[in-house]
């Protein structure tokens, strides 16, 4: 490293200076790569439900949870999931299932086209007193591939 001189005495200054110069160049390019980053991503992530919808079908559950309220032992207790396809897409349910034995769902083989709507009905066995929580598990084709739709209420004993 080079020492001061009467003619230069700045030198192992401007070496210093110019090191650190270099870092904050290479740090602020970082920074800024990270930023461009971002903000592409997050540019992608804004208009990415709109593209999605326009190359898939796109399942939107009428509501994610269905409160059966209170049911009598024994009695015959039904329900029903309104599901739409927003997609352009044609939108196929494969399988529905419970997430117990007490429930058992039905729903239409046939495919749902653009923004048509379908009843995925279910019955619930009303033999077990008190309240449950049930999961209805809904496979499709569609973009969210699973949803989930929460079914709650109780069962009490017939007076």
């Amino acid at each position: 490293m080079p020492e001061k001189t009467p003619e230069n005495p700045h030198r192992v200054d401007m070496m210093v200076q110019s090191n650190t110069c270099f870092f904050m160049k290479t740090n602020l390019r970082a920074w800024l790569s990270l930023i461009i980053f971002t903000l592409f991503s997050l540019i992608l992530l804004a208009d990415n439900d709109e593209g999605i919808k326009k190359h898939h079908p796109y399942a939107v559950p009428e509501s994610d949870v269905i409160d059966l309220g209170t049911l009598k032992a024994g009695s015959r207790a039904a329900g029903e999931i309104k599901l739409s396809n927003r997609g352009e897409k044609e939108m196929l349910i494969a399988k529905v299932r419970s997430s117990c034995g007490l429930m058992i769902p039905t729903w239409p083989r046939e495919p749902v086209s653009r923004n048509e709507e379908v009843t995925i009905r279910f019955r619930y066995d009303t033999k077990r007193l008190g309240p449950f929580e049930r999961n209805v598990v809904i496979h499709t084709n569609a973009y969210q591939k699973t949803l989930v739709v929460k079914v709650i209420g109780e069962v009490i004993p017939i007076e």
